[in-house]
């Protein structure tokens, strides 16, 4: 009886490091997926912080980091129309100075403007590809807007990569996403349909 619990033991003792490692590789796996998840958690937690342009009327909520100078956020802006228009989705649109030396004036011009929204589609419906957006930059903005697109900016930087466009928002699993980039129109169309 003793040499049979004393094999067993050894077997169990060289298992134990091929388990270990096993187990660390799937912690590992599991973390890397749950970090993603939390730090997305994290960043709608203190979106209230940022500041805003929002942009349609339904329960579903989309935010959107962007640079008015950003081909690609304005091709976002394109391909979330009709969703913003049939009332599928709303989107907060936050505005950062990240790409070009008039990003930030022009940013600080949406946010100060009598009509920010309307300051927003001016820029992006007449957005021009090697221009950027159509806005005027203000050339000094107050102490408060100044503030207000470093907070964005920070949460944006809070992503990870700190690139726009960034979509951040909750599925309708609860899930909270990042989203970097611009997905394909309809990648993006889809993903607008499971927003919570």
């Amino acid at each position: 009886m003793r040499k049979h619990a004393y094999a067993i033991a050894l077997a169990l003792l060289t298992m134990l490091p091929v388990l270990l490692v096993s187990n660390r590789a799937e912690a590992a796996e599991n973390s890397g997926q749950s970090a993603a998840e939390q730090r997305a958690a994290s960043i709608l937690a203190d979106i209230g912080k940022a500041t805003w342009i929002e942009e349609g009327k339904s329960p579903h909520v989309v935010y959107i980091f962007f640079d008015a100078n950003c081909p690609y956020c304005h091709r976002v802006y394109v391909d979330t129309r009709s969703a913003v228009k049939s009332g599928k989705v709303q989107i907060r649109w936050i505005p950062v100075g990240v790409l070009t030396t008039t990003s930030a004036g022009k940013a600080a011009a949406m946010l100060e403007a009598k009509d920010p929204l309307a300051a927003f589609y001016k820029n992006e419906n007449h957005y021009e590809r090697g221009s950027g957006g159509a806005i005027e930059e203000a050339l000094l903005g107050s102490d408060k807007t100044e503030q207000a697109l470093n907070t964005n900016a920070a949460l944006l930087d809070r992503t990870g990569s700190g690139a726009v466009p960034t979509l951040l928002f909750k599925t309708d699993t609860g899930k909270a996403l990042v989203i970097q980039g611009a997905p394909p129109a309809d990648k993006l169309a889809f993903i607008l349909q499971h927003v919570k």
